[in-house]
This record gives structure tokens, sequence and C-alpha cells, in this order.
């Protein structure tokens, strides 16, 4: 029933570890029962000879591990994604730069394309000049 050398035995893996390290945790934060069987299961796992079991047991936690990474890299992006458009419509929407514009232009259209034209006020009567069709049309701002 003993082992006589430890290439017999399957060693530390990183679901060893992993378990391992969970059940120390959860010695932390006071779950007596759940952390001594963790520790327990990672020490008989690494102490075992059953080799194409414990393979088993690391495929099956490897698999789920790349699913949990494939979740979280894509939540990252998706997060990344919202941002930059929460940004480009923070950079479209700005009240206060259209109030200033307001104040110191005057917003008006080419008669002839409709091109939007910024005039500047409190200038009389002036000759605008479209800068899509260069067509010239008087206005008073």
């Amino acid at each position: 029933m003993f082992v006589k050398s430890s290439k017999e035995l399957y060693g530390w893996d990183r679901f060893s570890k992993v378990t391992l390290l969970l059940g120390i945790f959860l010695i932390v934060a006071r779950s007596w029962i759940l952390a001594s069987t963790l520790i327990i299961y990672s020490i008989w796992r690494s102490r075992s000879t059953n080799m194409s079991g414990r393979n088993n047991e690391k495929f099956v936690y490897e698999n789920i591990e790349r699913n949990i990474h494939y979740k979280i890299k894509n939540f990252r992006q998706s997060f990344k994604q919202n941002i930059k458009n929460f940004k480009i419509k923070i950079k479209k929407y700005k009240p206060l730069e259209q109030l200033k514009e307001k104040r110191n232009y005057m917003i008006t259209y080419c008669p002839k394309c409709r091109q939007k034209l910024r005039v500047p006020k409190r200038k009389g009567k002036i000759i605008v000049t479209c800068s899509k069709c260069s067509s010239e049309f008087r206005l008073r701002t």
C-alpha cells in the first residue's frame, strides 16, 4: 500500500494548488468544513497514483478555467467598446460649447446647397460665401 518512489505519485499540478489556496482562503473566511475538505482533497490528489483519473480532473478544470477567461476577456472588450462609444457621445454633445457658440456666432444655411455655416454676430449686413458651393448671399447678423 505504501508507495516506494515519488515517480509513481501524481504530484502538484495547477488544480491541486488552486484547491489548496482556496482551502486556505476559506480558513481565513471561517468556513472550516469546506476549507478542510478542499485542503485534504488537494493533498490526496497530489499523493494519488491514479494518473488517468487526475489527468481527467485536470482536463475538466482547464476547460472551466478557459471558459472563465474567455468570458472575462469578452466582458472587458465589450466594456471598453461601451466606454469608447460613451466618450464619443459625450464629445458630440457639449452643451456649454454650444451655448458659447450661440453667444458669439449665428448659424445659417446656404440657400443653394443647404450647407451649415457659422457667421459672427453683430457685424451688420454682410456678404456670406458658402464654403461648399462658393455661392454668395447677403445676410444681416
